[in-house]
């Protein structure tokens, strides 16, 4: 089969090679990639600035059908569709036997697509049976290929901010974490959200408002952006705050945005350290939460919302091409002219 492989360190180094076709041992299962998405983590791999063990085939975000089971596998069989987290957790370490296997300490951790595990920007992919999790009737291959970035939001959202039915959310930045987001917020009652962007995010905040956002704000063409906020909460600022824009500028206005006794919650990774006074934190009697990765009961609350269609994914799903076209998928993600670029012919 062919994968798309970062060979080597440094920027660049990522090309189509052959590889064998991999096959399960006793406690994995083998799966037909049906569709996998470009992350961020992936463009970041590509230029040199995120972690990872090379040479290793990218690709995390996926979804596909088990085509053959290890002798030792008795949940899941062959026929099911199914997809599952990056990480293979030990559960033997601090960090897992307390609950936070997203924060597994391992040395030998897998991590598909990153490190020590091929990913799913090929037509096969192993992978271990106790991560796995079957989609549900009613969500398409396409669909269950955004479970991974959706369990994420679910992580920092559902199980970090303290949204209450009615509140009023503020979500910075239109792009896949974001519009998630705006959906999750929804999804636990919010009773207003407004997505914040910058002017050329025209195209996304239209989307958005197919997706359930109540008010879009372009932050740029705004004379007062905070006012605008404080307006639409009768003074008093936001509920709750979700920054997953990734910019630097976001995180103060963040701090303008909340109400006092409010909370932000932290999604995008910024990559670089910030210059940011922290004061209204204590001024305001303000919490803060961020959140790395997913749990295993993130996928299980992110496939009953998949399932309910309390959250759809499908407008997010901008682009559909072939692995061969991968240099034009991951301009369209670096020229941020797409939201979601799925490949969805991985032969």
């Amino acid at each position: 089969m062919r994968g798309l492989m970062k060979t080597a360190r440094g920027p660049g180094n990522l090309e189509l090679r052959d590889v064998e076709d991999p096959r399960p041992a006793e406690d994995q299962v083998l799966i037909e990639v049906s569709a996998a998405g470009i992350c961020g983590t992936d463009v970041h791999i590509k230029h040199d600035q995120a972690f990872y063990t090379p040479p290793v085939i990218l690709g995390h975000e996926y979804s596909g059908e088990v085509i053959e089971v290890g002798r030792d596998v008795s949940a899941v069989n062959v026929g099911d569709q199914v997809v599952s987290p990056a990480t293979a957790y030990c559960g033997k370490c601090y960090q897992c036997k307390t609950g936070h296997m997203n924060r597994c300490t391992a040395s030998d951790k897998r991590i598909l697509g990153t490190s020590l595990a091929n990913g799913a920007f090929a037509k096969y992919i192993v992978v271990p049976e106790y991560i796995v999790h079957k989609v549900p009737k009613g969500v398409s291959e396409e669909e269950a290929a955004l479970a991974e970035p959706t369990a994420c939001v679910v992580h920092s959202v559902i199980d970090k901010s303290p949204i209450q039915p009615g509140d009023v959310v503020v979500v910075q930045g239109p792009g896949t974490m974001g519009l998630l987001s705006a959906q999750v917020a929804k999804a636990m009652g919010a009773g207003k959200v407004i997505l914040t962007g910058v002017s050329s995010d025209q195209w996304r905040f239209d989307i958005a408002r197919r997706a359930g956002v109540d008010i879009t704000l372009d932050v740029q063409a705004e004379a007062d952006p905070v006012g605008l906020v404080m307006d639409e909460t009768d003074g008093r600022g936001a509920d709750v705050v979700i920054e997953a824009s990734g910019a630097c500028v976001a995180c103060t206005q963040a701090l303008d945005f909340v109400k006092v006794s409010g909370h932000v919650t932290l999604l995008g990774v910024r990559g670089m350290s910030l210059n940011i006074d922290l004061d209204p934190m204590v001024t305001k009697e303000l919490t803060m939460s961020g959140t790395w990765g997913t749990l295993p009961s993130s996928w299980v609350t992110t496939l009953r919302l998949m399932s309910t269609r309390k959250i759809d994914v499908a407008p997010l799903i901008t682009h559909r091409i072939a692995l061969s076209e991968w240099e034009r998928g991951f301009e369209l993600m670096e020229t941020q002219q797409a939201i979601k670029v799925l490949f969805t012919d991985l032969s």
